[in-house]
């Protein structure tokens, strides 16, 4: 998603970004970022999917079943706030999280995963039946994938679009449309990805308030501030949403603040290339942070291995 919205978003439509007066060099730019996004993201998926397949066997353990349980209640209850008392998906969906990690940190994450299935909205067709449906497809997600790409920012917000994805191929959901910002507003879009992310970082590691915490916080805070203080500040505070589970990575994954900040970035990229697609979906956000995640972990994983530092590094 990320490499064909960074395809996307250099070749442009009319109205989208090229670069040269001409905008000849748009497609040849569109296809470097692509093969740079796809190449990150291609490594990183082969080898932690070949790690996940060398652990013990699978099986599905008590603390898993409340797990499953946490996602799927967490998904009604965030379309009912969103929707039923209007707060909207950005900040119906920070809410539970947050009070589901204050009430037990244990079931926090599961429920954050299930939130994001709640942000579904009317625009997908999506209704309290098929949002609950989702949150239960989402909740098997979440436990087959526990062994496979822990620490990565966005692996919940996944888990929820697998979760809806399931329900739309049942004919339960249907995505809207929508348009590629301008290029002035997606260039602020993608900045404001960026220090999203960033901020998101400090709280969780810096801070040490974890993950859950960390996202929900800067959910909260973009979804009330920016909608009546920007221009599109809705699409502020969702773009902000979506890199804040960049920011949920753990140091193992995106050690650095530049490395936060360059991941940020790209999320805010595929959440510019990828606004008409999936509209309404919920997850969408969370898929786009994961692929950034991936991107930007794979690409510094091939340049460690192909200018090595330390005393394995060639000098003369």
């Amino acid at each position: 998603m990320v490499a064909a919205a960074a395809a996307g978003l250099a070749v442009g439509d009319g109205g989208g970004l090229t670069t040269g007066p001409s905008g000849d060099a748009g497609p040849f730019l569109g296809a470097l970022l692509a093969a740079l996004a796809g190449t990150g993201f291609g490594y990183t998926a082969a080898r932690e999917t070949r790690d996940a397949l060398r652990t013990d066997g699978f099986r599905v353990t008590r603390t898993d079943l409340g797990n499953a349980a946490a996602v799927a209640a967490g998904a009604p209850v965030t379309y009912a706030l969103s929707v039923g008392a209007g707060v909207g998906p950005v900040v119906a969906s920070a809410l539970v999280g947050l009070c589901a990690y204050l009430i037990s940190a244990t079931y926090g994450a599961p429920a954050y995963c299930g939130s994001f299935v709640g942000m579904a909205t009317p625009a997908a067709g999506a209704d309290l039946g098929s949002v609950a449906a989702a949150g239960a497809a989402a909740a098997v997600a979440f436990v087959a994938a526990k062994r496979a790409f822990n620490g990565f920012g966005g692996k919940l917000g996944t888990a929820a679009f697998v979760g809806c994805l399931s329900v739309a191929a049942l004919g339960g959901l249907a995505p809207g449309t929508g348009t590629v910002p301008e290029p002035t507003a997606a260039a602020g879009l993608v900045a404001a990805a960026a220090v999203a992310a960033l901020v998101t970082f400090a709280v969780s590691v810096r801070l040490g308030h974890g993950p859950v915490v960390g996202s929900a916080v800067v959910g909260l805070v973009a979804g009330t501030v920016c909608p009546p203080l920007f221009a599109g500040g809705d699409a502020v505070a969702t773009v902000a949403f979506c890199a804040s589970f960049v920011g949920m990575a753990t140091e193992e994954r995106i050690s650095t603040p530049g490395a936060t900040l360059l991941a940020g970035g790209t999320a805010g990229v595929g959440f510019v290339g990828a606004a008409p697609y999936f509209v309404g979906f919920g997850g969408k956000l969370g898929t786009i942070a994961f692929a950034a995640c991936l991107v930007t972990a794979g690409l510094r994983s091939l340049g460690r291995l192909l200018a090595p530092t330390g005393s394995g590094a060639v000098t003369g």
